[in-house]
This record gives structure tokens, sequence and C-alpha cells, in this order.
């Protein structure tokens, strides 16, 4: 008798509420080729030009709102388009229902690049984020295939995963393995959740198309594991805003005073120095600022490491540590320093108890060649 119809109602009220908006719609479809690449490098730099922290609960709770909506709004458009809701009101805003998938997962992506460009430690874990713009711009600039399964799940997972990767942290003041694999775990639920609402509920999604879309969410999620393990993916929610090796470090009041040799007058945005001009009786400071969020405190790790030709591989030299607490805007401020130390190329891989990559920073010693007295460049963190 109902013809398998889930909703039937007379939406005369509804239509007469919406229909002055059918004018924004009809122009946004007309010129949408010049809007959407507007909208989107517009948003990107607008956000990074007015960074928040990453622990603004608002934000996050914002952003926990957009995947919850996002999942509806794609179960709805399975529904709609599998002849399940058949009812004006929804058939004639169907491409509202797609455009809000859009909207919503376009402010996920665009948020967690942000975040994460934040906190990437080196060029390993830029990969990563180049996987998130990849799916920004497929959001943005493919649309018209976004109504496809398998991508619109893949995207949907990698939302909820990169979210809940660093939302959990934040919640429990704690960062490790536990909290990575128990946010994995979190998004492939949600997904799945998702993914199920879709198939078993139209006609038009079939089993076997439910196993597959389940199996590139699998192999997704088996990836980010593999790629956490690597250290390719950044250490959010922690972010290290500023690294240096300096000659000289002292705090005076609420400010350190940094000292490093003058650079040459073309690369006067240099902030430390890359090659350390060494004479006996130098001590060699490396000076860093972590952010880290409010009540989550790190014991973090220098590990001084120098290149052995001979044997082609980074040997620990000495383990420096400190106990961090977190809060502060522009980040815990640190150092290590070493008296005893050699010519040669030199690392420094800044890491957490749990051995989390924050960032490396790699610099020259040679022995300084004459015995004129330096000019220093000093600056204040």
């Amino acid at each position: 008798m109902y013809d398998h119809v889930l909703f039937k109602f007379n939406p005369c009220f509804m239509s007469r509420f919406f229909s002055p908006f059918q004018w924004l719609w009809n122009y946004y479809q007309k010129h949408k080729g010049i809007i959407g690449p507007f909208y989107f490098a517009f948003g990107f730099i607008l956000h990074n030009l007015n960074p928040k922290r990453i622990d603004v609960m608002r934000d996050n709770y914002q952003l926990l709102a957009y995947i919850i909506l996002a999942g509806i709004l794609i179960v709805l458009s399975h529904v709609i388009e599998s002849g399940r809701l058949r009812t004006a009101f929804f058939e004639n805003r169907a491409n509202w229902i797609t455009a809000g998938i859009q909207f919503f997962m376009g402010g996920l992506f665009s948020k967690h690049v942000h975040f994460y460009f934040q906190s990437s430690a080196g060029l390993k874990s830029l990969l990563f984020i180049g996987a998130l713009m990849a799916l920004l711009l497929i959001n943005e600039f493919y649309k018209n295939k976004f109504n496809y399964l398998y991508l619109q799940f893949a995207m949907y997972f990698m939302a909820c995963v990169s979210f809940f990767i660093f939302f959990l942290p934040i919640m429990t003041k704690e960062m490790g393995q536990k909290t990575f694999l128990l946010g994995g775990v979190t998004g492939l639920v949600f997904t799945l959740i998702i993914l199920a609402a879709v198939c078993f509920g139209t006609s038009k999604v079939t089993q076997k198309s439910f196993l597959r879309s389940s199996l590139v969410i699998l192999i997704i999620y088996i990836l980010l594991n593999v790629f956490y393990f690597m250290r390719w993916i950044p250490p959010v929610p922690m972010a290290l805003k500023h690294y240096g090796i300096y000659h000289h470090v002292a705090k005076s009041d609420y400010l350190y005073t940094l000292q490093f040799e003058q650079p040459e007058w073309y690369a006067f945005w240099r902030k430390s120095n890359s090659v350390y001009q060494y004479r006996q009786g130098d001590t060699v400071f490396c000076f860093t600022s972590i952010f880290a969020p409010t009540e989550m405190n790190k014991t973090i790790y220098y590990n001084w490491q120098r290149y052995e030709p001979n044997q082609k591989q980074w040997i620990l030299q000495e383990k420096l540590s400190y106990l961090l607490q977190g809060g502060r805007e522009g980040g815990y401020r640190g150092y290590s320093y070493k008296t005893t130390i050699w010519p040669g190329e030199w690392r420094i891989e800044i890491t957490t108890e749990e051995d989390i990559l924050l960032g490396e920073l790699d610099f020259e010693v040679v022995w300084s060649q004459n015995d004129l007295e330096r000019e220093m460049k000093t600056i204040q963190r």
C-alpha cells in the first residue's frame, strides 16, 4: 500500500519558507565555476591568517557537530536517491543536501589541514598533510562525483579519524599510542554506522557494496596506523612553535634572551644559526617552544645525534629532558645544551616520552677560523 515510503507529509509550509532563497541557489548554480575556487582559496587563507588554538573546546564541539550532520545528510541523500523518501520537499532540495555535505566536509578538512600543518614534524609528516589537502580539493572541485559511494565514505572516514586523533588527547589530557588507536577506532565506528544506515536503509545499495566499502575503509585504517608508527602523521594536538641553535640562552622575568651569530644581510629572516662557529669553551644551546593543550604535561627529550660518515648513520650522543606543562599560548619554553661537542653534522630529535616526534633540528658544527670578536644578534621569546 505504501510502496516502501518511509515519510510522507504536506510540505507546503516549509516550501513557502525556503522559496525566497531559491534565487541564491540559482545564482550559485550559474556562477559556481567561479564561486567555488574563490570560496576555497578565501576560506583557507582566512583560517591561516586568523589561527586558533587546537584546544578551544567550542570550536572542537562545532567540528564534532559537522561530523554528525555530514553523516546524517549522507544517509538522507542516499535515501532520497533510492526513492525510499518520496516527498516533493526533499526531492526538490536534493542539491541543497549535497551542498550541505560538501560544506560540512570542507569545513572539517580546512580545519584539519590547518591544525596538522601547525604540528608538522619534518618532511615525512607533510605527506599526510598533502593527503588532507588532496581530499579538501576533491571536496571542492569534484563535487559532481561526490555521491560515489567509495569516495564519499573514504573522505568521511578520513574526516572522522583526523578529528578524533587530536580530540581525544585534548579531552583525556593524555597523548600516545593508546589515544591514537582509540581515535582511529572511534572514527571507524562512526563511519561504519553511517555506511550501514545507507546500505541497509536503501534498496539501491547491496550487501556487496557494503562489504567493498568497508574493505576500502579498513585498508585506509591500516595505512594510517602504519604511517603513525613510521612517524608520518603530525603529533597533533602538540606543536613545535619555535626551535633553534644558539650561543647563549638566558631567562629574565618572563622572557628568554637568545643570542646567535649575525646572519648575512640576505638571510635577514633567520632566527638561529644552521652553522655553529665553535670555539674552545663555547656552549651549544638548543631552545624550543612547544605548544600542548591545557593541563597536558609531558616529558620532552632532546636526542643529540651526530652523523658518522664511516658508519653512514646517526649515532645518539646524549639524551636530555625536561617536564613540559601545557596551556601557554606561544608554547612552553625550554632548552638543553652541550659544553662538549666536536665538528660535524648534528641533528636533534625532539620527542615525547612515548617517542612521538615533535620535530628535527639539523645543524653543522665547524671550528671558528679566526679569533675576531663575533657579532651577535639578540632576540627574545
